[in-house]
């Protein structure tokens, strides 16, 4: 029987994203020499995914099995994004439309989304909800006699 390298054991310990287990999987069944057609039935992939996944194992480790994707860069950096909530904290009036323009004169970046400047509202502890000043449903005369019953009982 053929034995399974430990560093591919121990990477099936671990805790992995599917994908990167799947490939582990059906290099770990390759190696035992179960036929690539079992493979794919079992895991429900394609013959090139069982090749290309052995072939990583063989020519990288089980690095070769993990994902490579690793994200899109973020259009500000940390410490610019911490200075426009530092600027929106001492702002006395502050808008959608002022922090857009704030961030393309200061740091030359137009989100696609108005969810970003949304996001940054929400952590510099804002709302980008406009509140209204008082309830345009408050009737004064109701409130006087709501208050006068509630006082007489």
């Amino acid at each position: 029987m053929v034995s399974i390298p430990t560093d591919l054991t121990a990477f099936l310990a671990e805790k992995r994203d599917s994908r990167e287990y799947r490939r582990a999987l059906a290099v770990k069944f390759a190696l035992l020499g179960y036929r690539y057609e079992a493979i794919c039935e079992m895991l429900d992939v394609t013959l090139g995914f069982v090749s290309q996944a052995k072939k990583a194992y063989e020519t990288q480790g089980t690095t070769g099995l993990t994902l490579k994707y690793q994200g899109t860069q973020p259009y500000l950096s940390s410490s610019e994004r911490q200075a426009v909530i530092d600027w929106l904290k001492t702002e006395q009036q502050w808008s959608v439309h002022r922090l857009q323009e704030h961030i393309e004169t200061n740091y030359g970046v137009v989100f696609q989304s108005r969810q970003s400047y949304y996001q940054l509202l929400a952590d510099a502890g804002f709302s980008y909800k406009q509140a209204q000043r008082t309830n345009p449903k408050r009737d004064e005369q109701r409130i006087a006699a709501k208050k006068k019953r509630l006082s007489n009982a």
